[in-house]
């Protein structure tokens, strides 16, 4: 008997790894042509956050766009519950949370080793861009009060399949990122004497490889279990 094969959640997750491998890929294109590597870790001279905070938009808004024939799943009482996550207390909740997580990161970051009394900017532009890579998907998606569930290991009771299926995506993205992010600090000690060496250009570049590294893993999953339902409906 041939696997059970869920087009619409295959198409979804290919939709969505596609829009992160190509929010790396003009991200590192972007780098390479804008020949200032120093201006990565500038808050106004760098595209690389508005490029992130896109591709991330971009992928909520496909969640979106697959959750909207799973809302006939939904109950009344879910869907004003639902409805609740984007009033104007729930998005400053949400802002707050973002703004909190950011403050975590540059702390973690400066516990790992950033410049304490030196380059604010930069550790706030890393911090950033975790921010992104990490929470803001959630917050996008669910609001302030499901991105607070989510972190408690929680899932809303409103959540749709097609919402859970990008929630399972974004922890390979926030995976991918700070790890990336973290390995990226192995080079900066190291005499080597290069321009990309300059804190945070490795730890930005480490988190934009780290998020692509995870999302090829996904993909390639993706991709052999959709190989394996082929095969074994065309063996029956």
């Amino acid at each position: 008997m041939a696997a059970k094969f869920d087009q619409q959640k295959t198409k979804h997750q290919l939709f969505h790894l596609s829009i992160s491998l190509g929010t790396v890929i003009v991200c590192m294109t972007y780098m390479q042509f804008q020949g200032n590597w120093a201006t990565v870790g500038s808050l106004w001279s760098s595209f690389i956050v508005p490029i992130v905070f896109i591709g991330e938009v971009s992928k909520v808004l496909l969640a979106r766009y697959y959750s909207r024939n799973d809302d006939i799943s939904i109950t009344p009482k879910q869907r004003q519950k639902r409805a609740s996550y984007f009033t104007v207390k729930e998005i400053c909740g949400g802002l707050l949370l973002q703004c909190l997580c950011t403050v975590l990161y540059a702390f973690i970051c400066i516990i790992l080793g950033a410049p304490v009394l030196q380059n604010y900017e930069q550790t706030f532009v890393l911090a950033i861009l975790l921010t992104l890579q990490t929470v803001s998907p959630t917050v996008f998606l669910l609001g302030g009060s499901g991105a607070m569930q989510v972190c408690f290991c929680e899932k809303p009771d409103t959540i749709t399949k097609s919402e859970d299926n990008a929630l399972g995506l974004f922890k390979y993205n926030a995976v991918g990122g700070i790890l990336g992010a973290w390995a990226g600090s192995v080079v900066a000690p190291l005499d080597w004497d290069r321009d990309w060496q300059t804190y945070p250009i490795p730890n930005v570049v480490g988190a934009l490889l780290g998020c692509a590294l995870g999302n090829i893993y996904v993909c390639s999953r993706i991709l052999y279990a959709t190989a394996k339902v082929y095969l074994n409906r065309k063996r029956n």
